[in-house]
């Protein structure tokens, strides 16, 4: 346990600084975190700066000895995990060694529980980041960012009916952020879980205000099922071009959101839907009946939040334990070893797409039937993209996911009515968002570097001459 250098990947300031790490580097680089920004405020504040700058440097090697403190003595063991072919250290939540791609077999529960609290440090810190860095500009900018988040974070969690729109807000980024991430995991970058989520949408409305006779259990599940179909045909098509035809994904994908919007906002305005003397774009409203119950009265919290921590379950147990989360995992990691394998990439790719449009589907149907009521234009407020973003910052880990989204639902519910209390415009959330996407981004460039790094470290000398001296007969 006590290695001189020891693995503590992302634990000391993720995504930062990523890769092996001593405890005494964790410290000095949250006391350089502590003076930089306490600094910063004190020069805002036009007080001492050298003042600011030790108190923020005790401060944050106080906490950062503290946060590594339980790291050190009791998760060094479980991090430190190495491949039986090679003997190199890697990452205890990967499926297949970085180095020589051996295989990894069935993890233990000590590296399950090693590999989950990995992804969910990686999420929690880099909010943490994205907050610290969110309150300096705050306070370059005249603002009080103490005060600000206080009311944020009030405004997310401060009573019953706040903690409850925050799991509403939470609810469609689950489903859009399950969606992208399986298709992530086997490297198919999806970016259409957007288009799915306003096609599986008005596929529920249109059962909602159309077979007003059924019963209800009966029109919200065929609502349901119906959105399902649709969302998921609807990310077959870039699905089947990229299987058949190798079409790059992300241009039709972010294509086919667009036709996606337009379509629908086109059969609500002036199409078949279209109602008159509704504005908005609306359609005719759902029957009481289809209408998802509600978890709390004086919130339009409702079932379909259940119904998202229900397919949390489900991408888990498709990763983990079906053929399916098995070949999307090889495919990921290594398509040329997949291919080889004899894992069909074209079904699979099929199989992937059309699952991660059912979950786009499923998001449109429950804002339609526990939200909105109807269809309306434009009625999503980029809930495909902040899946994106939470599939990303998690690691395509659902784990992770929810708990992106659960917190990013706290800072949507709390950005409503932190303009009343402060001066502080609702953009914030925006500014906040931007400097998530910013550090994902840093912390996949560090990953892909390290990884490269490492690869080419791990390849002979010898294999480039050797190559050459194979391949001279054939020239001649």
């Amino acid at each position: 346990m006590f290695l001189p250098r020891t693995p503590l990947q992302y634990w000391v300031i993720c995504p930062i600084l990523g890769g092996p790490g001593q405890w005494w580097l964790g410290v000095i680089v949250w006391g350089v975190i502590g003076a930089v920004i306490t600094g910063g405020l004190f020069v805002a504040r036009n007080r001492s700066t050298a003042l600011g700058v030790v108190l923020g440097a005790a401060t944050g090697a106080v906490g950062g000895a503290l946060l590594l403190a339980p790291l050190w003595f009791f998760l060094v063991s479980l991090l430190d995990r190495r491949c039986a072919g090679c003997g190199e250290k890697v990452a205890p939540s990967g499926g297949s060694c970085t180095h020589c791609g051996h295989e990894f077999h069935e993890p233990s529960w000590a590296e399950s529980l090693a590999g989950a609290a990995h992804n969910i440090g990686r999420v929690i810190v880099t909010i943490e980041m994205a907050l610290i860095i969110g309150g300096l500009i705050l306070e370059l900018s005249g603002k009080n960012a103490v005060d600000t988040y206080r009311v944020l974070f009030e405004q997310g969690l401060g009573t019953e009916v706040k903690r409850a729109n925050a799991l509403l807000a939470a609810t469609p980024i689950i489903f859009t952020g399950l969606g992208t991430a399986l298709a992530f995991r086997m490297g198919v970058f999806n970016m259409g879980v957007e288009g799915s989520l306003y096609m599986g949408a008005l596929g529920a409305a249109w059962i909602g205000f159309t077979f007003v006779d059924w019963p209800g259990p009966v029109m919200i599940a065929a609502a349901f099922l119906l959105a399902m179909l649709i969302g998921g045909l609807w990310c077959l098509i870039p699905g089947y071009l990229k299987a058949r035809l190798r079409v790059d994904e992300v241009v039709t994908t972010i294509m086919l959101n667009y036709v996606a919007i337009e379509f629908t906002s086109y059969m609500v305005q002036s199409g078949p839907f279209f109602v008159p003397g509704k504005s908005n774009g609306m359609s005719e409203t759902i029957a009481p009946q289809a209408q998802l119950p509600r978890l709390l009265d004086r919130s339009q919290l409702n079932g379909s939040f259940i119904v998202a921590l229900v397919c949390v379950v489900v991408v888990i147990f498709i990763m983990r334990r079906l053929t399916l989360g098995y070949e999307l995992r090889m495919v990921g990691d290594n398509p040329l070893f997949a291919r080889w394998s004899g894992i069909p990439l074209g079904k699979t790719i099929l199989k992937v797409m059309f699952l991660s449009g059912v979950l786009g589907g499923m998001a449109g149907a429950g804002q339609v039937m526990g939200v909105h009521y109807n269809f309306t234009a434009r009625f999503s407020r980029g809930y495909g993209f902040d899946g994106m973003t939470m599939a990303l910052l998690g690691h395509n880990s659902p784990i992770g996911i929810l708990i992106g989204a659960l917190l990013f639902g706290v800072l949507r519910s709390g950005s409503t009515t932190v303009e009343m209390f402060t001066d502080v415009p609702i953009d914030l959330v925006d500014i906040l968002q931007a400097l998530i996407i910013f550090f994902v981004a840093i912390d996949l460039n560090v990953d892909f570097l390290r990884r490269r790094r490492t690869a080419s470290k791990a390849t002979p000398p010898q294999a480039h001459d050797g190559a050459e001296q194979n391949s001279a007969p054939v020239a001649a």
